[in-house]
């Protein structure tokens, strides 16, 4: 590590640097959040990049650049504190993704690797929530960085394409637990917001109260439904009435059927909330 003033590392000496420089040019800094990425991402990074065995000097300028992108994404509002309670794709990347997955490249490849991550996660900050909420899940568990453009891309392709087989004669049908996402959730009203994502709100707090979003869960009604966790819609909805024949033949075979709240379908997809559930019905083309 390279030696600053007596006394102090030129890195402690940087990191000052680049808070001065940031606390110029943001009106909103956020020192305890900077603080806590310090303690937390960056010092996990730096461990990674020790042990990983690679040039200290090299190591120590991917450090610092690393450390530059953070001061920016904190100063610009991307990265979110854990207290906010909501999840996009900058915070997982920056606080979880890079500082596991990016010491495992080749070194000639790591700083070509962060600029493209910095560029998808600013990109993302645009994309509308539910989508922000489908690529933290699946890129949770990421194994590599390589190729995650692709792999995103990929699955938000997916998402938001409709499905080549249409719902017809033969369906199966699923249920989902929602509560597993919120134990207090009572599904209600739904809508589409692709035509393989649905927006469902809690009946029961279906307004925002206390400076919180109104209750809301997404649902990626894959072939393996993915629950996609709060939307932060506050779309204001009334219980729809759908005819669907999948839905009417899944309450006269399924004992667990009935008493529908809302029903709702498109030409791909048909769901239904029930008054006296907390699980989600969807029917899917065969």
């Amino acid at each position: 590590m390279a030696e600053g003033k007596p006394g102090r590392s030129a890195m402690s000496e940087f990191v000052d640097s680049v808070e001065k420089e940031a606390r110029s040019r943001f009106v909103r800094w956020d020192r305890a959040l900077w603080t806590g990425f310090l303690q937390g991402p960056v010092a996990r990074m730096g461990q990674a990049l020790a042990a990983s065995g690679q040039d200290a000097a090299q190591g120590e300028e991917l450090l610092r650049n690393y450390l530059r992108l953070g001061a920016e994404g904190i100063g610009l509002g991307y990265l979110y504190p854990t207290s906010a309670g909501r999840q996009n794709f900058f915070t997982l990347a920056w606080s979880e993704l890079v500082p596991r997955l990016l010491p495992r490249l080749p070194v000639e490849r790591q700083a070509a690797a962060l600029a493209r991550m910095w560029n998808l996660s600013e990109n993302l900050e645009s994309a509308p929530p539910w989508v922000q909420r489908l690529f933290c899940r699946v890129g949770a568990n990421l194994p590599s960085l390589d190729d995650i453009e692709g792999h995103l891309h990929a699955i938000a392709n997916e998402a938001m394409e409709p499905p080549p087989e249409a719902l017809g004669d033969t369906s199966t049908a699923l249920w989902v637990d929602l509560s597993q996402e919120d134990s207090r959730f009572m599904p209600g009203e739904v809508h589409f917001l692709a035509p393989t994502v649905v927006c469902v709100h809690d009946r029961h707090r279906a307004t925002a109260a206390g400076g919180r979003d109104a209750a809301t869960q997404g649902v990626w009604l894959s072939k393996k439904p993915m629950l996609l966790g709060p939307m932060g819609c506050n779309e204001r909805l009334e219980p729809t009435r759908m005819t669907v024949k999948a839905i009417t033949s899944l309450s006269q075979r399924d004992p667990r059927a009935g008493d529908w709240y809302s029903t709702l379908s498109n030409e791909w997809r048909a769901v239904a909330t029930m008054h006296t559930s907390q699980w989600l019905a969807v029917i899917l083309p065969v």
